[in-house]
């Protein structure tokens, strides 16, 4: 439910809709630390909330080819925390929705998150490298039983990194504002309605 593969385009749609209102002159920053969450998670700091389940998108990666490689992490070295980046085959990933007169309008997801403090566009420290990455989550243990971590995480698309998420941002960032500071929000310029319905698209990265 609320996920399709096309094999031959290598081409995944995913359902979903925007859970925030970024329009309201009282709370115009909306804080962000994912891109896509599931139902009943992180909604009030996602773009997207989809009821795809995050292992189904995991297997319709693989299913058009593509590689998992790992979420960020963090270690100690020296009594510093180095941030571990992300691994996995890059990915393109854009978002549609319909206009009142039942135009769509597709852009990059990244293009409806900007920098707070700017509002200037929320870019990769390496701009020339692909902005996302196939992590493919993690498999934890629960209660005696093995589990997709991001099914119960509902890390779907992450941006900031809580080491779960199927589809990672290129670069590592904490959820920890004592870590990094959070700059990053919803472009109330680009993103429609709170409750409007969206196509996340997934291709491989060229």
């Amino acid at each position: 439910p609320s996920i399709r593969a096309d094999i031959a385009s290598r081409l995944i749609e995913m359902d979903g809709i925007v859970p925030v209102n970024c329009h309201d002159p009282a709370t115009p920053d909306v804080y962000l630390e994912l891109i896509a969450c599931s139902p009943d998670t992180r909604e009030h700091e996602s773009l997207v909330m989809t009821r795809a389940k995050p292992s189904h998108l995991h297997a319709a990666l693989l299913a058009i080819g593509l590689s998992p490689g790992e979420p960020g992490s963090w270690k100690v070295e020296g009594g510093k925390l180095v941030a571990i980046p992300p691994r996995g085959d890059p990915l393109s990933i854009t978002v549609a929705y319909r206009a009142a007169d039942g135009k769509e309008i597709e852009c990059p997801i990244a293009d409806w998150v900007v920098t707070a403090e700017t509002h200037k566009p929320f870019l990769p420290r390496d701009p020339a490298a692909p902005r996302w990455l196939f992590a493919g989550s993690v498999f934890v243990t629960r209660q005696g039983n093995e589990v997709y971590d991001a099914d119960g995480a509902g890390t779907v698309i992450g941006l900031t990194t809580f080491g779960s998420e199927v589809v990672a941002w290129r670069d590592t960032i904490s959820p920890e504002a004592a870590i990094d500071t959070p700059d990053w929000i919803a472009d109330a310029t680009k993103v429609p309605a709170a409750g409007t319905p969206v196509v996340v698209r997934l291709r491989p990265a060229k």
